[in-house]
């Protein structure tokens, strides 16, 4: 099926404006101090924990938790 030249546009325009807003949130998160962002972050994994099926992945944060409490940089 043949994507015409405006919808080809729209979506470019889309893609940009998406583009800008992920920057943007992600300096606003970036200039947070570091046990901030580590709370944030705690606090997003405990929420989706749940529904995260931790079982079937790799990617399991706790470990980065231990080490940075461990570190001193975080304190829940």
């Amino acid at each position: 099926m043949p994507v015409s030249k405006r919808d080809r546009a729209y979506m470019e325009r889309l893609g940009e404006y998406k583009a800008t807003s992920h920057a943007e949130a992600t300096a606003r998160h970036q200039a947070l101090p570091l046990a901030q962002r580590l709370q944030r972050s705690w606090e997003l994994f405990v929420t989706r924990r749940g529904t995260a099926k931790l079982d079937a992945r790799d990617d399991d944060p706790s470990h980065f938790y231990d080490l940075a409490r461990a570190r001193g940089f975080y304190r829940p």
